[in-house]
């Protein structure tokens, strides 16, 4: 067996490969002694088959399914061999073959990646530090006492009352909800009701719109409302948890803050880190951006139209794969540029990072919802066992890998800091999403 490599262009090239009879024979004749031995034929005992009968009936199915082993496994092996960067998957060239001859000759057409430079220095993005200010402060601490907090029985309804519900929808059965009365437009047909009262109301005079009615009562509603029928069960309130060294140990465990200052604090420090997260985030959207922009290069686009109409079933036409091929482009231009700055930077991926990875999610998982306290064993159990799901391994791996490119970018583009307040980074990341989807 022999393959020649003849390049055509800077983005193209055509595998010659070509199978002598002595490269497959020997694996052919082993087949077909193994269907003479198990061949099940009308007038012969099993294994008495005539070789010539067996010949005639499967050889040439057997020579076509050998060499075609042989042809994939040759030619990955050459590219990987050869080091050679391309593009898809190699295109079978289409021509008639004598399956008798002696010598078997197959042509592959190769879409070879182009040749390009990435120079991190020349491009310039914003970095936006976002301000935290005391009012956002006190809305999480409000919150942190509220999630902690306890449900105080209650006689008779009042504003800040949740009530546990039955609604009737008028043609259909009672369905048990929940209404927070500081939610409604107006919670004044509820005030002063006590625990089996019945409320009769339209949704128009205690919802803003039918949407909100709808989600509410879990039923479809008109913009002219429609009349619900409440059953009060339950009347109860939320009493929110004391700032003080219980509720620190209840969010972020025991002896972690001591004090009221270092409380607020640390909720500075943890929305900080959130938002820079999100910055970092919008600093990669941008750097993508500015690449896809600057670094200019010519893809193998007949070749690649090719490869589209042999590899993907719901493509049947030229013109169809040339349409395909437009949505593609951009994210297969990122996906080169990418892999060159990560090549010419030596990034790689090992498992000992993806495990460092899912162990940080798990707790930081779990912290939201206040288990703080959980053995370092059994976190990295379930990290272990998370990492089982090859889906949920791979998503991983790619954070890591998108984490160590954010930190080349920072390390080479030029950033333009920016002090900003939550609501202005906010605008900024909507109006910037915008654009993308306009473009």
């Amino acid at each position: 067996m022999n393959i020649t490599k003849n390049t055509t262009d800077k983005l193209n090239a055509v595998l010659t490969v070509t199978v002598d009879k002595a490269d497959y024979q020997e694996k052919v004749v082993d087949v077909l002694n193994q269907y003479r031995k198990t061949a099940n034929i009308k007038g012969f005992r099993k294994g008495q088959v005539p070789m010539s009968f067996v010949k005639k009936q499967y050889e040439q199915a057997v020579i076509f399914d050998t060499v075609n082993e042989i042809l994939q496994k040759s030619v990955s092996e050459y590219i990987n061999t050869e080091k050679l960067s391309i593009l898809g998957n190699p295109v079978p060239v289409m021509k008639d073959v004598d399956w008798d001859a002696d010598q078997l000759s197959f042509d592959f057409e190769l879409g070879l990646a182009p040749e390009f430079d990435v120079d991190l220095s020349k491009i310039e993005v914003d970095s936006y530090k976002v301000k935290v200010a005391d009012d956002e402060i006190q809305k999480y601490v409000d919150n942190f006492a509220a999630r902690f907090g306890s449900l105080k029985s209650l006689t008779e309804a009042e504003a800040e009352a949740v009530l546990k519900v039955e609604a009737a929808v008028e043609g259909q059965e009672a369905k048990p909800t929940f209404i927070r009365l500081e939610e409604l437009k107006d919670a004044s047909a509820f005030i002063g009701k006590k625990a089996g009262d019945v409320v009769e109301v339209n949704s128009n005079n205690i919802f803003d719109t039918a949407e909100e009615a709808a989600q509410q009562l879990n039923t479809e509603v008109s913009e002219e409302g429609t009349n619900v029928t409440y059953t009060i069960k339950e009347i109860n309130k939320a009493e929110k948890a004391e700032v003080n060294q219980e509720l620190f140990d209840k969010v972020y465990g025991e002896g972690a803050v001591d004090s009221e200052e270092a409380f607020r604090n640390k909720i500075k420090e943890e929305s900080e880190n959130m938002y820079n997260k999100e910055s970092d985030k919008q600093i990669i959207n941008d750097v993508v951006a500015k690449l896809l922009d600057t670094v200019q290069f010519d893809l193998p686009t007949e070749f690649l139209t090719k490869w589209l109409i042999t590899s993907n079933e719901n493509v049947t036409s030229e013109e169809q794969a040339k349409e395909e091929l437009v949505k593609m482009d951009k994210g297969l231009r990122y996906q080169l540029i990418e892999a060159k700055i990560a090549e010419v930077n030596n990034v790689e991926v090992n498992a000992e990072e993806v495990k460092e990875a899912a162990f940080a999610a798990i707790k930081d998982q779990l912290k939201m919802y206040g288990q703080t306290s959980i053995p370092e064993e059994t976190l990295q159990q379930i990290a272990m066992s998370a990492l089982q799901n090859q889906e949920e391994y791979n998503r991983l791996s790619y954070q890591v890998f998108t984490d160590k490119m954010l930190d080349i970018f920072k390390n080479n583009v030029k950033l333009n800091e920016k002090e900003v307040t939550f609501d202005e980074f906010v605008d900024i990341i909507t109006e910037k999403n915008k654009e993308l989807a306009e473009a």
